[in-house]
């Protein structure tokens, strides 16, 4: 998915240049932390021509955050439809499975790869009541995502019940997560293990994810 521009058709110059500042502003600081005027300084625009494309702010962000999480759900779906194909009648093996789920989160454009961690923290507080910036469209993408990926693992490891597969899809996932929203050079990883174990190696991160997350599926 990131290795490729995040709103690659324009079907309007001008509302991709806004989406774009919108991302790029969104993955640095956060919606909550990115004022209007720094988007319109951003995109090089006027406050009334956002204002005509997307009504508010909070519009802009449903429609970037809802169009990303798209690209994510259909990149993802093509990976697997490839791996499926490639494997015939055979399961999927998870190390390939787990990789082409964890891609986003850690290759290609580092703002849309920000962003998609954004998502995931939000869809978090849309689960606890507080779902303003969660669209009913970006929280499908994600679950369509989820159960898609607990069918393919559980065709993988048909011994374990579908409890079992959840389970350990939900807590791989969430410890995936964690180390790949702090994998710059000064993460926490690195500075507590005193440079031994660094999450800013990205390749290393990713393997050691898929480690991790296919031991928890053989115990």
């Amino acid at each position: 998915m990131c290795s490729k521009r995040v709103f690659n058709a324009r079907p309007n110059p001008t509302r991709h240049a806004i989406a774009e500042s919108a991302l790029r502003l969104f993955a640095e600081r956060g919606v909550e932390n990115t004022t209007m005027r720094q988007i319109v300084d951003a995109a090089g625009i006027s406050l009334g021509t956002v204002n005509f494309h997307y009504g508010s702010k909070l519009g802009l962000a449903q429609e970037v955050l809802e169009r990303l999480s798209k690209e994510v759900r259909d990149a993802r779906f093509a990976e697997y439809d490839a791996l499926e194909a490639a494997a015939g009648d055979k399961p999927v093996d998870l190390r390939d499975l787990f990789r082409a789920l964890i891609r986003p989160y850690v290759e290609g454009d580092e703002h849309a790869r920000l962003l998609v961690i954004y998502i995931l923290q939000q869809l978090k507080l849309a689960s606890v009541g507080k779902p303003e910036l969660t669209t009913a469209s970006i929280i499908t993408y994600f679950d369509e995502v989820a159960h898609r990926t607990v069918q393919m693992a559980k065709k993988a490891r048909p011994h374990l019940s579908d409890a079992d597969i959840w389970w350990r899809y939900s807590l791989g996932l969430g410890a995936v997560l964690s180390a790949v929203s702090d994998c710059g050079p000064n993460n926490r990883l690195a500075r507590l293990s005193e440079g031994m174990a660094d999450a800013s190696d990205r390749q290393k991160l990713v393997e050691e994810s898929i480690k991790f997350w296919v031991k928890g599926f053989d115990t």
